[in-house]
């Protein structure tokens, strides 16, 4: 007797491994294939996946139970596929169902619509249509739009011809038509509507790159490829001419950009050259939307699939390339949702498994990429040069001497003036402040008191537009006091900017301005961040201001100011990351004035001048940045010297969550041999409750990833035997890329 081998599509712990499953008799059952079993004592039906096949139980065969049906008629994962998840259930430390769930999108219906052809089975079909066109008659008509063979949507017909079904129909009756029904594919990126275009001519720079990546493509010894290539430099079209490689060979290609807004521009750069082959993917698509693209890949009728991390699990069987742009972006790492993945080790895992390159591109590489580029394990590629050959000219404005100027304003008076010359002559401005909202905090001059979230332990954000104070971490919204809840008083004041306040003050200071505001408030609704870049792309606003969203990878010829509003913003978080962020930060926005032929220019107004990483990134001297950057992790034990192990525990009863998290730390200490694991707490989070729940953490370091993570599983797994820990929810992560 053969039996299916069945791993059940349910994150949980206690039942995160196989099953066994008798096939019954005519259902046709392949590894890979999605299917549909009774499971528990209540036979419930469940999802599950047939991983292999077995001549062995581990049961009694006659507590066997049979598999219902399968959800689909083929395989929804490969073979290769599934060793995929396995090595993610050991690297993320989670469930084969979450990976699983991870790699195949949500089963949805899938969306047809009714064709009628010719039908040339009927032997006697020139017999009929003869019939039919003698009279002048609907069928007639409708019959002479289909003559020329083409098989034409139902509802096109209905609507040419201003008829009703019953012509059609009565084709259909008579042979001479065939109804047949076509997929229709949600979420489509619509080709047709992008120029198509030549390819430019490579400087020195880009052909040596593209020579070094083709060699790679042709051998049989991968090794991840990093492109450190200054903004300008032209890494798109390196990743191009890359594709139409691999394209030429008969493979596929994936391309991941960091976000959601860079998606637009990035595709239509790729649509103008491989047209219909390119699809899109992201999260802000529907469960439908995402289903259809990634069987539009598993039916080989694309080559290319473009969009943020997930897009990593692209179905494609015969990958040539894996392409990640802006490589350092923490957005790459799912730090919320099991498993915690992180796309970039997703991709040498790929490289690995499917024998395919991997290209890394950064005008800012993360320190841990270009580490490993150092020691050797990813192979560099520099581009020094912008294809314009021109770089914008940077300013550090000391904004502590505005004050002592008695200027008050978020603009300093250079880069007010600079906005004003650039409107008188027809330039773009973009303007870029790292927090979203109009003022950071609400708090009284009498007393200090500070409007804080009753749910959560941060301040409220104020939101003029609304007029309301608003928590960015559970959603609550409160209306702005009168008077000060402590002391009674009149003095409540905004302290602080954010976007929103920018734009305010750029409309009192220039209100002829046309202005648009780009950050998380305006970009809510689908399709909202196309809509404001191509209005800005198009010349219909004069400044933009936004997030990080607008820091990178954006192109916009007629941009030749960026003004960097908070450029210490980014550096006290408290995150040892910090620098590396600042960084990275200030050199891409940087990087989006002056990309054409005109003249850029960039003011970074810092409280900070002197901090080596504003210093460096003015300079645009990553080479100078790494080797401070790199001193300080060294000295003091961080990434990438070390690996940190963050175990997050929460609960609505703080008493109960101290308990258990000291209780963990003791078991920590006991079993530290040889101390060879750092361990920092029971601290507090840095937002020690959300929503009402609280947050307590403990932080482990050990240079080996393997044995650290065998040692905090080993102790948590202990912890769970001694206490009840079913009220606390345990989150585990390893090098997490943003503070808690």
């Amino acid at each position: 007797m053969k039996y299916a081998v069945v791993i059940i599509s349910i994150s949980h712990r206690n039942i995160d491994h196989i099953f066994h499953y008798r096939i019954p008799e005519g259902l046709n059952v392949e590894v890979g294939m999605r299917v549909t079993v009774p499971f528990g004592k209540g036979n419930r039906p469940t999802e599950g996946y047939v991983v292999g096949f077995t001549d062995k139980a581990d049961i009694d065969a006659s507590l066997i139970k049979d598999i219902s049906s399968i959800c689909e008629e083929y395989p929804v994962i490969s073979p290769k596929r599934i060793e995929l998840a396995g090595w993610m259930k050991e690297k993320y430390y989670t469930t084969f169902g979450s990976c699983f769930r991870c790699i195949v999108p949500k089963k949805v219906n899938e969306k047809s619509f009714a064709c009628v052809r010719l039908n040339n089975d009927n032997e006697g079909l020139n017999e009929e249509i003869i019939k039919v066109l003698k009279k002048d008659t609907r069928q007639k008509r409708v019959l002479e739009v289909l003559l020329n063979g083409d098989e034409i949507p139902v509802s096109h017909i209905k609507t040419l011809l201003d008829v009703d079904d019953s012509p059609i129909n009565a084709l259909i009756k008579k042979g001479v038509l065939v109804k047949v029904y076509v997929q229709e594919y949600r979420g489509n990126f619509n080709s047709a509507l992008v120029e198509r275009t030549k390819p430019p001519v490579l400087t020195e720079e880009q052909a040596a790159a593209v020579y070094r990546i083709f060699s790679d493509i042709d051998s049989n010894d991968k090794k991840p490829l990093l492109i450190h290539g200054v903004t300008g430099s032209g890494k798109t079209e390196i990743y191009i001419r890359a594709i139409e490689k691999v394209l030429s060979q008969g493979k596929e290609a994936i391309v991941l950009v960091p976000e959601i807004s860079l998606t637009q521009q990035t595709v239509e750069r790729f649509v103008s050259r491989f047209g219909s082959k390119v699809a899109v993917t992201h999260s802000r698509l529907s469960d439908g939307e995402r289903y259809d693209q990634w069987t539009r890949a598993r039916r080989k009728e694309i080559s290319v699939m473009i969009g943020p991390r997930s897009a990593v699990f692209t179905p494609f069987e015969n990958i040539g390339i894996i392409i990640i742009d802006e490589e350092h972006e923490s957005t790459y790492k799912s730090d919320i949702q099991s498993p915690k993945y992180d796309a970039r080790e997703i991709a040498v895992k790929l490289m690995e498994l499917y024998g395919c390159s991997l290209v890394l591109g950064s005008a800012t590489p993360s320190l841990t990429s270009y580490y490993k580029a150092q020691k050797g394990e990813y192979e560099l590629i520099e581009l020094k040069r912008r294809v314009n050959n021109t770089f914008p000219n940077i300013h550090i404005v000391d904004m502590r001497k505005e004050i002592a100027k008695k200027n008050f304003s978020v603009f300093s008076t250079e880069l007010k003036n600079a906005i004003a010359e650039n409107l008188e002559n027809k330039r773009q401005t973009i303007l870029f402040l790292n927090r979203r909202g109009h003022s950071t905090f609400v708090s009284c001059r009498r007393c200090g008191y500070v409007m804080t979230c009753d749910n959560c332990n941060v301040s409220y954000t104020y939101h003029k537009g609304i007029n309301k104070l608003s928590c960015h971490y559970c959603g609550k919204s409160i209306n702005v006091p009168a008077l000060c809840p402590q002391c009674g008083s009149q003095y409540i004041k905004y302290f602080g900017a954010g976007t929103e306040k920018i734009e305010q003050e750029v409309l009192r200071l220039f209100p002829e301005a046309r202005v648009l505001r780009m950050d998380m408030d305006t970009t809510r609704k689908k399709n909202s961040h196309r809509m404001i870049l191509e209005d800005f792309r198009r010349g219909k606003a004069d400044i933009l201001i936004g997030t990080q969203m607008i820091a990178k990878g954006l192109d916009f010829p007629n941009v030749t100011l960026v003004g960097v509003m908070a450029a210490d913003l980014s550096l006290n978080i408290g995150d040892y990351r910090s620098g590396e962020n600042t960084y990275q930060l200030v050199s891409q926005v940087s990087g989006r004035a002056g990309r054409a032929d005109k003249e850029g220019t960039v003011y970074i107004q810092t409280y900070s001048p002197d901090n080596y990483s504003i210093r460096y990134a003015a300079l645009g001297d990553y080479k100078g940045f790494y080797n401070e950057e790199i001193i300080f992790r060294k000295n003091m034990d961080y990434p990438p010297f070390t690996n940190i192990f963050l175990v997050m525990m929460t609960g609505e009863n703080e008493y109960i969550l101290r308990q258990t998290i000291s209780r963990l730390a003791e078991i920590m200490k006991r079993y530290n041999k040889n101390n060879m694991f750092t361990r920092l707490g029971p601290t507090p989070a840095v937002i020690s409750k959300i929503n009402n729940v609280y947050r307590w953490q403990i932080t482990v370091k050990c240079e080996n990833e393997d044995k650290i993570r065998n040692y905090v599983l080993f102790c948590l797994d202990k912890l769970s035997e001694q206490i009840n820990t079913d009220k606390i929810n345990v989150g585990l992560y390893l090098n997490p890329s943003y503070i808690f």
